[in-house]
């Protein structure tokens, strides 16, 4: 499966950071070389902007790459600009590339059910909560994009995928009581493949390592070790990609993890939840 290239972008940002301070060349210096501001190799670096094939070469020859791992860095860059049509935007289809790319998933979530366990009458009420006004074809197509973005779980190489849910978000009626029963109906059933492990944190918890702070650690097979950490907000979101940054995330979820429900007792506290729907 091809990479986006909007996945394709951060990857290149990290290898050019990596090979830059890997030859101790400074983002001045880099600057220098392209002719251009030290906010612009920032921006590339970050995955926030395309950079031409020439610039690419550039930096390359600046920080004394060889011509094998050149042109693997070169056909990273001719991905990263592909043009894309998604009517989405930029931090969505970053969001998504991610996902579809990932092997491994770890996601924290305080209140809202995560878009890969949803089912589709609940993507329909958190949509149209967020934006009375949207166009109920809008709408069709989202929770359309959202059940493809789910069939990579039951697919030939499904993701890893670890959730911690506060009880908040099984608790949370969104859509009536029916929709909501559907839904965690849906979170046990996928809480039921091999490579699906879902914890409830519950209330009774108390305080805990993510305090308001949500996030998903993205894992990615290309290259090797690469993650992204994804800060989500109502219309944009942070990517968090260096590696100090992503290994105290990963810290604390495995903090969340050891003080969550085991999976059998989070499957009962659903199935609870359930009946006290009915």
């Amino acid at each position: 499966m091809a990479q986006s290239p909007t996945v394709r972008r951060l990857q290149l940002g990290r290898e050019l950071r990596r090979l830059r301070e890997q030859a101790g060349v400074s983002r001045d210096d880099a600057a220098a070389e392209l002719e251009c501001g030290v906010s612009k190799i920032s921006k590339i670096e970050g995955g926030k902007m395309t950079i031409a094939l020439a610039e690419v070469k550039a930096l390359l020859a600046l920080y004394g790459v060889d011509a094998d791992e050149s042109e693997q860095i070169l056909g990273v860059a001719r991905e990263a600009r592909k043009r894309v049509t998604h009517r989405v935007p930029e931090w969505v289809r970053a969001y998504v590339g991610l996902e579809a790319e990932a092997a491994e998933i770890k996601a924290f979530q305080i209140d809202l059910v995560p878009g890969l366990l949803q089912t589709e009458a609940y993507t329909r009420a958190i949509t149209k909560a967020a934006d009375p006004t949207r166009d109920p074809a809008e709408v069709e197509r989202l929770v359309a994009i959202r059940r493809e973005r789910q069939a990579r779980l039951q697919s030939d190489s499904p993701p890893q995928l670890w959730v911690v849910l506060d009880e908040a978000a099984i608790r949370r009626v969104v859509g009536g009581p029916a929709v909501m029963r559907e839904q965690l109906e849906r979170l046990l059933e996928v809480a039921r493949l091999p490579t699906v492990s879902l914890q409830l944190m519950p209330f009774a918890a108390g305080s805990h390592a993510a305090m308001g702070t949500a996030f998903t650690v993205f894992r990615l097979p290309d290259p090797p070790g690469g993650a992204v950490v994804v800060l989500e907000g109502l219309w944009s979101a942070e990517y968090v990609d260096r590696s100090q940054q992503v290994g105290a995330y990963s810290v604390v979820f495995d903090r969340l993890c050891a003080s969550a429900l085991d999976e059998q007792g989070s499957a009962r506290a659903i199935e609870k939840a359930i009946g006290e729907l009915r």
